[in-house]
């Protein structure tokens, strides 16, 4: 019985001392958030354009927005058929639409 006590024993201290290889590196989490913050001027992306009752909309990264809305730094300064542009410290940027096929849906 003492044998398989020492045994398990020197197992289980032997096991503490080796590493998890599916651990995440230490700080991935802090690099991937920097990663973001300095990429987010970067990374705006035109999804959707939508004529309404109300005027034209753009859907941003998931946010809806007409024209005269502030998303991040920028002015929504015009909203197109094709493409939205946008101002920010007197420069303008244009976001193209990426998909145009039009599609028509039955109300």
């Amino acid at each position: 019985m003492k044998i398989l006590f020492v045994c398990s024993l020197a197992l289980l201290l032997s096991g503490q001392a080796l590493a998890d290889p599916t651990r995440p590196a230490d700080g991935w989490q802090t690099d991937a958030t920097a990663a973001q913050s300095t990429a987010a001027p970067a990374s705006l992306r035109l999804q959707l354009i939508k004529n309404t009752e109300q005027g034209p909309v753009a859907l941003i990264n998931g946010q809806l927005l007409r024209k005269g809305d502030r998303f991040a730094q920028y002015l929504v300064a015009d909203i197109q058929d094709a493409q939205v542009v946008l101002q920010s410290n007197g420069e303008q940027r244009v976001l193209p639409l990426l998909n145009t096929a039009i599609k028509h849906y039955e109300e």
